[in-house]
């Protein structure tokens, strides 16, 4: 069967993930796959996890001299931007038997999603991030809620992301369903770094360096208080992002270089479990974050902000400690409840791990493969 996977993404964050890996499995099980994706040049990371997978890939984007001619063109001819204009030859050279859309949020790309209910492909979507940040008026609400009703299914990676998403466009999807994101972890408990009056408490911040929705300026603030700068704690921030300069520099200026270690991208968040106690998540927006299952699985304990679908995999006071709102004054009581109580991290973080491995598959990647070619194999039918 052929595959196309069309991504809205920059490449950058745990959303391109799902796909990504969904795309080297299918040509592992020898399917013809082709990524199409406007990655930027920051994103050959993921350019080389493709190649190495097999993968075809695409760009649908284009910039420099070739991009301003473009843009020329279409103000004078009308035509349709060119992203628009290629995804539509190829998607009539390749004719794939599904689609697979991904986008950051409801509106990343809605226009390459409509060209593909034009060329009357059978497609799925999968969307990672539904905020209060881009509430949709009225034209474009409809556009949303047309293009993803129009999908076989819309695919959320949390309840709340789906609920909000009614919100918004003020109507339910009939096709909703949720999907589960990989985790890059073993899966297996690790043990918790030695926790005593001694020991400097290492929390750990896996997150794309973007403060708008991962809230790194409120913890930056709440750690900047007379009683945080007293304590022997530490946060390393695992990421990069195109605010990094501003975060070290904002760094610097509350005097915060001791508190906060910039560690830059990892690939194997095993490390980063082995040597942190517990995982902080100060975040304003999230979807479902692929670090809150990577730190369950690991046996850590969370401490979070109530954003997006984090509290569907908390139970607070006994799994983690969830503040009771996204802002400065919420984290510091939420952190201070969870200094407090820092004796019962190992016991939380491996009932947290129960909780995970109860309610998210062990193999995600695995579960989507084998849905999507059962639904190409109904020929689209659900």
């Amino acid at each position: 069967m052929k595959f196309v996977f069309v991504s809205a993404n920059q490449g950058g964050g745990g959303s391109e993930e799902l796909w990504v890996q969904t795309a080297g499995r299918l040509r592992g099980l020898g399917h013809d796959v082709l990524a199409l994706t406007e990655w930027k040049a920051g994103a050959q990371r993921r350019v080389k996890q493709l190649g190495a997978m097999k993968v075809r890939h695409e760009s649908v984007d284009r910039s420099g001299k070739r991009a301003v001619v473009d843009k020329v063109w279409e103000r004078v001819s009308g035509s349709a931007p060119w992203r628009l204009r290629h995804l539509k030859s190829v998607l009539l050279r390749e004719a794939p038997d599904l689609v697979i859309f991904n986008s950051g949020t409801l509106v990343d790309g809605l226009p390459l999603l409509e060209v593909i209910h034009e060329a009357g492909l059978p497609c799925v979507v999968v969307t990672h991030l539904v905020s209060t940040d881009n509430w949709p008026e009225d034209g474009l609400a409809e556009k949303i809620h047309r293009a993803y009703a129009g999908a076989l299914e819309a695919c959320f990676v949390s309840e709340h992301n789906r609920e909000l998403c009614t919100r918004q466009t003020g109507r339910r999807l009939k096709n909703a369903r949720i999907v589960r994101n990989p985790f890059l972890v073993s899966g297996e408990a690790m043990p918790m770094p030695v926790l005593n009056g001694d020991a400097t408490v290492r929390l750990a911040l896996p997150a794309r360096l973007h403060p708008k929705t991962k809230g790194h300026d409120m913890l930056f603030e709440v750690l900047a208080r007379p009683e945080w700068r007293e304590r022997k704690i530490q946060v390393s921030l695992f990421g990069n992002g195109g605010c990094e300069r501003t975060l070290r520099a904002l760094c610097e200026e509350l005097k915060l270089t001791e508190k906060v270690i910039f560690a830059g991208h990892v690939d194997d968040m095993g490390t980063v479990w082995r040597e942190h106690h517990a995982l902080l998540l100060p975040s304003r927006h999230e979807g479902l974050p692929i670090a809150q299952i990577e730190a369950m699985w690991a046996g850590r304990v969370v401490i979070a902000t109530p954003a997006g679908g984090i509290a569907e995999m908390m139970v607070p006071g006994v799994t983690g400690f969830l503040a009771g709102a996204c802002e400065t004054n919420a984290l510091h009581a939420v952190m201070e409840e969870a200094w407090a109580e820092r004796e019962r991290w190992g016991a939380m973080g491996a009932a947290g791990r129960e909780l995970a491995q109860a309610r998210i598959p062990a193999e995600p990647v695995t579960v989507w493969v084998e849905h999507l070619l059962g639904l190409t194999e109904r020929g689209g039918r659900l």
